[in-house]
């Protein structure tokens, strides 16, 4: 069974671009490992990811990420099962939106993704969106 979970938390002090790069490289390879998809937004000292596999290990990784010193006030927006991943297909499974390139291709692929008329999927959308919106303007 898959399931999703949506998180926001504050960074602890990883702010700059080379640790953001290391942050990003070393939870891309994790996930890839672990089968995980999902998206990692960073923006004014916060973090939005969204997680999504198999439910053990989806579960395990958000453990994992709570102990993580690189975040603090971790809230869990969205925790479900789900039938298809949302995030499978864009950019390998992983991304870092760390430019407006990438941001333009996350909001196309959104775009995209609210066709198919999927209630999680578009409870996730709204996440990234309000974050995105919040966070980039």
């Amino acid at each position: 069974m898959n399931k999703t979970i949506c998180y926001i938390s504050d960074s602890n002090g990883c702010d700059t671009l080379d640790e953001l790069k290391k942050l990003h490289t070393k939870a891309k390879a994790n996930n890839l490992k672990r089968d995980i998809t999902g998206v990692l937004i960073y923006k004014n000292k916060n973090f939005l990811q969204v997680l999504e596999g198999e439910k053990n290990i989806v579960d395990e990784a958000f453990e994992t990420i709570k102990h993580d010193q690189r975040h603090k006030n971790i809230f869990k927006v969205i925790d479900t099962t789900i039938e298809h991943r949302i995030f499978e297909d864009y950019n390998f499974g992983f991304t870092f939106i760390d430019s407006k390139e990438t941001l333009n291709k996350l909001q196309d692929y959104l775009t995209w993704l609210r066709a198919a008329e999927n209630a999680v999927a578009n409870k996730v959308i709204i996440m990234v969106e309000n974050f995105i919106d919040k966070k980039l303007n």
